[in-house]
């Protein structure tokens, strides 16, 4: 037996999943999270999942997680004492920040405070041009005196930014040595190992906040790889990364900011693997969880990545997969507002208490709590196999705070609280895709996570979708997209220069270099040369410009291909190019990858006997309808369905509507699609 494990830290539930390489079997299961200690449900839950297959930790050939602790962190302001040590002149680089304003017409806008107090910010005499000249040299001595500050602080992290380090780290790399010398039990960390570009604000920022979270992160990632050791595992730790890709232990440890977005990338890119075969055209993804709803568009099989996003108001430079976030899930949270308006979320009863229908003292009514009270939801279900719902207690909830207030029956009151929650997710997905450039209604929406396939057909309504796609054992296909993630990183070098035959050669030596590096990395981790592949993009704008447009790059590629590359994406993304104008590039970016033995297709344990047939009473569409019941398990290939009907699994529950219907494909995936009544 050779098993693959995947974990998926959500904030309410744990997902963990296994593949045998050697037979295709696989397990899944849920677990509730556990906030304090995430670690605690991961090593919980695999322990679980290695009985259930009879496994043991020698069996464990592949351990990838994603998780949102380093998220947490900033959001909840809970790292670390930091000091960020810089170019004399720059103290306040992280107060001052951009002119920009998230909400143009609020007056009583607030900042978030920069993560590293003033006090706790040092300048040092040194400059480096972005022409490498150096024209102030490092004082060590003032180095020397402000390390002995932060030891008598108690300072924990030290983010080391300089002015022009992007160009020419020489100083950064300096005054790292004599600051590990000086102060070796504190975490270090330098702008040009975590953000190698320009764009002084946004760096800096992204440093501080490596800093931020990098003693905790340390500990945590090193904690859970010493409990997989005691549990036998021998396998290396992989993390999933906000751009999708996986990196080892060393590295996230060093960089944990790099997972600050990672937490449901593994399951948009492992969509673009999955259902690359099926001919979808472009998909919104649409991943439904307890605490919060994920949205991303997926174009050409590959996920849309963005190179700046923002963590509790702090901005991250790095790749990541261009995913929006909603507070709308699951577990949000249905109340009656000051004016007596219905209002769901952006709340959450999360893992703990958890929606009422948990038994966990949870007292507010949830949205799960109105799909059981609504019959969508197997009263005797336990969700993820394990925990049991009191439907009575969700429907009394439903009844005492939302339906007598506002005189409505149970039914129509849960109604009402799954229409809000699912026109607010609408609302974002129509606003993600229509900013991408893409028009909903041409789209299809790919359901998963724990409630995306209970919801995923009302919300495709609202949008105009006809089509929506449930993916196998979608509630853990987070975890599953590790299974089929690669093993990747990303380097950057900021060289801004003409797009010409004369600055040609400078391009390949940088991109040369790059490659040079993620080879280094990839032969660190005992992987094959054979199998390394390296994408090259590089960034370019027109003279004048502010922002970049990312293009693909080849080592065959001429100036001209590149810019006529370029102005094919300037002309889609902007609707006009300036053929006259001279083109900059500005970033080069490599990506260095390696794909791991990957799991065989799930196995469906499919039978071609037909499930006992079953059906139940459900509220929908303001009435009482006779809704069949099927186990999805029990589907073949070519099986059709039609609404309403629900199919249930064990990570989730799927809700075929009225006027929809759904058919098995050959691997196991549901497509449904909706035929409204005029047409």
């Amino acid at each position: 037996m050779r098993l693959r494990l995947g974990l998926d830290v959500g904030g309410t539930f744990t997902d963990i999943v296994a593949t045998d390489l050697d037979t295709g079997t696989a397990w899944a299961r849920k677990i509730a999270s556990t906030p304090d200690d995430p670690s605690r449900a991961i090593l919980d839950g695999a322990a679980e999942l290695l009985v259930e297959a009879g496994a043991t930790g020698s069996d464990v050939v592949f351990f990838g997680h994603g998780t949102t602790v380093v998220t947490n962190m900033i959001v909840e302001r809970k790292g670390d004492r930091l000091a960020l040590v810089t170019t004399k002149g720059f103290r306040d680089v992280l107060e001052l920040g951009r002119q920009s304003r998230p909400h143009v017409y609020d007056y009583r806008i607030t900042r978030p405070a920069p993560l590293a107090l003033r006090r706790d910010r040092f300048e040092v005499s040194e400059r480096i041009s972005a022409a490498s000249e150096v024209l102030t040299p490092l004082d060590t001595k003032e180095l020397e005196e402000i390390a002995a500050t932060i030891r008598s602080r108690n300072i924990e992290a030290v983010a080391i930014c300089f002015l022009h380090a992007y160009a020419d780290p020489r100083h950064e790399k300096a005054a790292l040595e004599h600051l590990q010398d000086l102060l070796p039990d504190v975490f270090l960390t330098t702008s040009h190992a975590v953000a190698p570009e320009y764009r002084e604000f946004e760096r800096a920022s992204t440093t501080a906040m490596n800093g931020y979270v990098g003693p905790r992160a340390k500990r945590y990632f090193g904690r859970l790889a010493d409990g997989l050791v005691a549990m036998g595992l021998d396998s290396p730790l992989y993390t999933v990364t906000s751009n999708a890709g996986l990196i080892d232990l060393p590295a996230v440890q060093a960089l944990p900011v790099r997972t600050a977005l990672s937490g449901p990338a593994a399951g948009v890119a492992g969509i673009g693997r999955m259902l690359s075969g099926l001919d979808l055209g472009d998909l919104v993804t649409f991943d439904v969880g307890g605490t919060s709803t994920d949205v991303a568009v997926i174009s050409g099989d590959k996920p849309r990545l963005a190179r700046v996003r923002s963590v509790a108001g702090h901005p991250v430079l790095a790749p990541m997969v261009d995913i929006e976030v909603i507070g709308a899930g699951g577990g949000s949270l249905a109340r009656l507002d000051d004016a007596g308006a219905l209002v769901v979320g952006p709340e959450s009863a999360g893992a703990d208490p958890g929606p009422v229908a948990y038994q966990r003292g949870g007292t507010c009514p949830t949205v799960t709590d109105a799909a059981l009270s609504m019959g969508w939801l197997d009263p005797d279900v336990r969700l993820g196999g394990k925990l049991a719902v009191d439907t009575a207690a969700a429907t009394a909830a439903i009844n005492e705070q939302i339906a007598k207030p506002l005189a409505l029956s149970t039914g129509e009151a849960a109604e009402g609280v799954v229409a809000i929650a699912t026109a607010n997710m609408a609302r974002v997905i129509r606003s993600v895709a229509l900013a991408r450039g893409f028009e909903p209604s041409d789209m299809t929406l790919v359901a998963f996570g724990g409630a995306g396939p209970l919801m995923g057909a009302r919300v495709a309504e609202g949008l105009g979708m006809s089509r929506v796609v449930v993916p196998l054992q979608p509630g853990t296909l987070c975890a599953r997209g590790l299974l089929v993630s690669d093993v990747a990183r990303d380097f950057s070098l900021t060289r801004i220069m003409p797009l010409s035959a004369d600055t040609a050669p400078e391009i390949e030596s940088a991109f040369v270099s790059m490659e040079s590096e993620g080879a280094q990395w990839l032969n660190s981790l005992g992987t094959s040369p054979q199998d390394h592949r390296f994408e090259r993009q590089i960034e370019v704008r027109y003279r004048g410009q502010s922002f970049e447009i990312t293009v693909p790059a080849d080592a065959t590629d001429t100036p001209e291909t590149l810019r006529d590359r370029f102005e094919t994406a300037h002309r889609l993304e902007q609707g006009y190019d300036l053929p006259d104008r001279d083109v900059d590039v500005v970033t080069l970016r490599l990506k260095a990858s390696t794909t791991p033995a990957r799991e065989h297709k799930v196995a469906q344990n499919a039978s071609s006997t037909a499930a006992k047939a079953r059906s139940r009473l459900i509220h929908i569409d303001g009435t009482l309808q006779t809704a069949a019941i099927s186990q999805r398990d029990a589907l073949v290939p070519g099986s059709r369905i039609e609404g309403p009907a629900i199919l249930e699994e064990m990570t989730a529950t799927t809700l075929i509507p009225p006027g929809w219907t759904a058919e098995v494909m050959p691997d196991g995936t549901l497509i449904m699609t909706w035929r409204p009544k005029n047409d």
